[in-house]
This record gives C-alpha cells, structure tokens and sequence, in this order.
C-alpha cells in the first residue's frame, strides 16, 4: 500500500510514554504507527523532532461573528495553527450562542474561516434554561455559566443554578463555570470606588481569592447534588483546586482547568503592567504560581486551556490611567503549549504530562475520544512536530491574533511547534500559515441529533 503521508524519523509521544516510530497517514486519517519504513507519497523527515497529538484548546474566545477588531475565526485559527493546536471549542460574549436559530447561523457564519477543527459553546442567561437540551441536541460542546455578572453576561445565582444543573444531567450535558462570586465582587468593587481607588491594585482585591473559592464550593456542591458534568473554568490558585479534589472524592463530576498565565504570572506583573495584565480571575501570588507548578504533576488539574481572550493595546490602554476602564482579557492560543514545552525543558513537567494536558485529557472530556487527541490508527490525523531543543524569544510581531501582541513578548522559551497538521494537511510550518481557512471542519457536540 502506498500511504498519503509518511512522518518518520520522530519520537511519537502519548500520556503514557515516549518511543520511535512512524506515522503513516491516509486519507486524514492515521493508518499505520510502524518502526518500518513504507511507501507514501508524501514524506515528512521528522528526525530529531517530537511528534504530538494536536493540541485541543477548549477554552477561546474569537469573537466571530462580533467584535472583529480584536479577534475574528480567520485570525485566532491561524494563531491556533501556528501554535501547535489543531482542534478549539470556541464561545463568544459579545454575540453569544443563547439558541438555535444563532447557533445554526453562526455555524454556517464560520463554515470556511477556521484553519483548525472546531466545536461551539453556548452561554446561559437565566432566562434561556428551559431551552438548554435544545440547544444541546443543535450540536453545542458545552454551556458557559457565569456565577457572577461579566462581560455582559448575567450571572446564574445558586438556585437558578440548582435546575439548570439538574436539567444538564439529565440529558449528560457539560458545563463550563466562571467561579467568582456575585456579591462578594459586587461589594468589594463597591467599596474600592467609595474609595476612590483607581489604581492597578484594585484588581486582585475586586476579584478576590475569596470570591473565587466562594463561587467554586457552591458550583462543586451543586454539581455533586445533582450528577452534572462540570469544568472549572480557568482556576487562579491552589485553594480552589483544594476544594475541587474534595467534590470529586465524594462523587462529583469534575474537571478542573487552568491557564498558562496562572503560572507564569504574578501579582507583581498586575501592579507593574496594570491593564495589560488585567484578566479575571486575576493572576495571583508567586508563592501561589509555584504550588500550581507543583500541583501539575499530579493529576489535580485535569487540562490546561488558554483561556484566549484578546483586546488589542489599544483597548487595554484605556485603563492606563483608571484600571476599571482597562478591557479583561489576555491572548494566548498561540503560545500556550510552547510556554507548557518550555516547562518540560526547565523540569516542571515531562512531555508525556503535557500531552495529557492537552490533548488526551480534553478529547475525553469532548467526547472526542478516540477520534481526537492520540495518533493511534484510525485517529484523525492532527500532529504538532515539535522542536524541544530549539530556542526563541516570543514576540508581539509573530503573533497573528488581530490583538497583535503576547504578555510573554521578550519572554525566551525553549521548545516550540515547527509543524501542524490538521487531518493529515500541513496547516502551519515555521511560524507562518500554509493553508487556506475553511480547513478546519465544525465538530457537533456528542448530543447532536441531525434532522431531516
């Protein structure tokens, strides 16, 4: 048999071990994993390399259709290709997913803007609960949930959040909760403006800790009284994580998701950086960044997103004066798994750990397992070549979202994508774009029911 694509001379990495092989792809799909040599059509000389599994990124915001002046799904699937991810589940505040109608224009919206697979999120107004297993049944991957009012969205307080957890189990639909309580941000913000306090400092003690384990110890118990599957969305510090590993060993479907800047990032950086470091739930201490780092070994946080969140510098220049008026968000779909590369070089964690992270771990949480997020034989064929020897300094002039620039530029890291490929076509090779969108593929939801 002569295959579309050969990839050999490379290590291919799993969650379970590292070992020397070749990847013989045909028609998008893997065929053949062999130490042998075959015939192909194409061939791929990855010696020196390491092979991955796509990075699936569940947590992206590419505001399209909306707000296309900071980001679009041209441009983040781009950053997304470059930076090693071949599958995003993307939600948008500016224009939400609240139902079918949106759901299925949004769909057609987008069916030749993606470089990479993709699968949608809905948000939940109070409002809209009774309408929640109709939207599941449309193809959505999950329900975004606020605990407190942000970005516009109204917050989903206990006891609306009590029937929507309970509808959510009864059809198996997952969840993906902001934890951060409504109250205690509301009389924290409350207090520091009778203050008058504008200050960069005012961030941390607005979105307090206290806030975010508040909001997690309701979601966490609620999720356990009622069976519902549930991701904490973007966890800021230990404590939380604390009060996650508790639901789980009594019971609760849980998953427990961080970000890179969560470990990178500091307090400090907010009170140097101000609005260009603003995001929520903040950054917090360097003690705390360092438990995380400790904590990622084991098996407490479950998978790490991005969170991409962009607002240009423009944006975040309005709170250079009055941090209130700085836009949240910060992007990072492009360079989250080569800062978690660059932690496998500095020791915090091995490769294998970082394919669980993101890939292995999310495709199971999608119910895209095993279609997604390993390069065993009758895989799609999403492979991120990987160079862990090579060096670079990250920079706001390669970055290809529309916000156009990093909170690592200067930051110099070791191990970096060189290759993407998504379904066995090359999407994205040393740094640059080498497909067309309308590569990547919509992925329905494990609820869809397809009509007609």
């Amino acid at each position: 048999m002569r295959y579309d694509l050969a990839i050999e001379g490379g290590t291919l990495v799993s969650g379970t071990g590292l070992e020397k092989q070749n990847l013989y792809i045909q028609e998008g799909v893997v065929a053949n994993v062999t130490t042998d040599r075959l015939e192909a059509r194409q061939h791929c000389d990855a010696s020196g390399l390491w092979v991955l599994p796509g990075m699936i990124d569940g947590h992206v915001h590419f505001q399209d259709p909306g707000d296309s002046s900071r980001e679009d799904f041209v441009s983040g699937s781009s950053a997304a290709a470059v930076g090693g991810v071949t599958t995003v589940i993307e939600h948008t505040h500016s224009h939400p997913v609240r139902n079918t109608r949106f759901l299925q224009e949004k769909i057609a919206h987008l069916e030749n803007r993606s470089l990479v697979d993709y699968g949608l999120g809905a948000h939940v107004w109070p409002e809209d609960i009774p309408q929640v297993e109709e939207l599941w049944r449309a193809g959505l991957q999950f329900f975004k949930i606020f605990t407190c009012n942000t970005h516009g969205v109204p917050a989903i307080l206990a006891g609306r959040m009590l029937q929507l957890f309970q509808s959510l189990a009864r059809f198996d639909g997952l969840c993906l909760v902001h934890c951060e309580d409504e109250f205690i941000t509301a009389d924290n913000e409350a207090s520091l403006r009778k203050l008058g306090r504008k200050d960069y400092g005012i961030l941390s003690q607005w979105r307090s800790q206290e806030a975010e384990q508040v909001a997690a110890n309701t979601v966490v118990l609620l999720a356990r009284l009622t069976g519902a599957p549930t991701i904490i969305a973007h966890i800021s510090h230990p404590e939380v994580l604390d009060i996650v590993a508790r639901g789980r060993q009594e019971g609760a479907r849980l998953w427990a998701e961080s970000c890179p800047h969560y470990f990178y990032l500091s307090e400090e950086d907010i009170l140097k950086h101000g609005p260009y470091r603003k995001c929520t739930p903040p950054v917090r201490s360097k003690a705390q960044a360092e438990e995380l780092w400790q904590r990622l070994a084991g098996s407490e946080i479950t998978h790490i997103s991005s969170d991409h969140a962009p607002s240009t510098l423009a944006q975040k220049a309005e709170g250079e004066e009055d941090m209130w008026e700085g836009h949240f968000g910060l992007p990072g779909v492009q360079t989250t798994l080569s800062m978690l590369l660059n932690a496998v070089n500095t020791g915090r964690c091995s490769l294998e750990r970082v394919v669980q992270l993101v890939a292995e771990t999310p495709a199971q949480l999608y119910r895209l397992w095993p279609r997604k997020g390993n390069l065993q034989p009758g895989a799609d064929a999403d492979i991120v070549l990987v160079d862990m020897k090579g060096k670079q300094t990250l920079s706001n002039d390669t970055m290809l979202s529309r916000s156009a620039w990093t909170p690592y530029d200067g930051v110099k890291v070791q191990g970096f994508p060189v290759a993407t490929y998504v379904r066995g076509q090359l999407v994205a090779s040393e740094g640059k774009v080498v497909a067309k969108p309308g590569t990547g593929r919509f992925l329905p939801g494990p609820g869809f029911e397809k009509k007609g």
